[in-house]
């Protein structure tokens, strides 16, 4: 990632606030153009137009903590868009969420990218989505009261393996209960290094 893209990138611990559906292609006009029918010799008025296949979002999330580059305000507005159904953050109330400025200087979600973070005795700790095997971090035992829990709904055993492996996860009667967390730098330098290949 280039470093004008890394200014352009903003990494927070996110509360949902709300995340309302919306008609992506009302107004996806993008340009008109003169042609000429082969056929008639008439010249045409051709409007292009583009059209978004996924499902669109618009979020409303408050700032709680700056992970990288520093938001302008306390509560944000962005979008997401999903082209699967709806955006899998929204059924956490804290996440990890990394949003960037398109051309328009609209913010809008990195699509599918997102960690779930709970407060443990006062401190951040979170799961890294997916999961995969992270042996070079430290964890913290959570959840010993199985009081968070997360809806399994159609994840079938491939996807519970993918996105809910043990020992991160334990998975009982059609929910995952996360049970090792990490720090959030740990986090936040996975996503880093990983996921936005950023030099440390």
């Amino acid at each position: 990632m280039r470093e004008t893209e890394c200014e352009n990138l903003y990494i927070f611990i996110g509360k949902k606030i709300s995340v309302k559906e919306f008609g992506p292609n009302t107004q996806q006009e993008t340009g008109r153009t003169k042609e000429v029918d082969p056929e008639t010799g008439d010249t045409l008025v051709v409007i292009h137009k583009s059209y978004v296949m996924d499902n669109a979002f618009h979020c409303k999330y408050s700032v709680m903590k700056n992970l990288m580059n520093q938001l302008p305000k306390d509560i944000i507005e962005f979008n997401a868009y999903d082209h699967y159904g709806r955006p899998g953050f929204e059924q956490y109330d804290y996440v990890i969420l990394y949003i960037f400025k398109n051309k328009n200087g609209d913010l809008v979600h990195k699509k599918y990218i997102y960690d779930p973070v709970y407060k443990i005795n006062g401190k951040w700790m979170g799961i890294i989505k997916p999961a995969y095997d992270q042996t070079k971090f430290k964890t913290k035992d959570i959840n010993q009261d199985n009081s968070i829990k997360i809806a399994l709904g159609s994840c079938d055993k491939l996807c519970q393996k993918i996105y809910y492996p043990s020992p991160y996860f334990k998975i009982k009667k059609n929910f995952a209960y996360p049970k090792k967390a990490f720090e959030i730098n740990d986090i936040i330098s996975y996503r880093k290094t990983t996921t936005f290949k950023i030099k440390e």
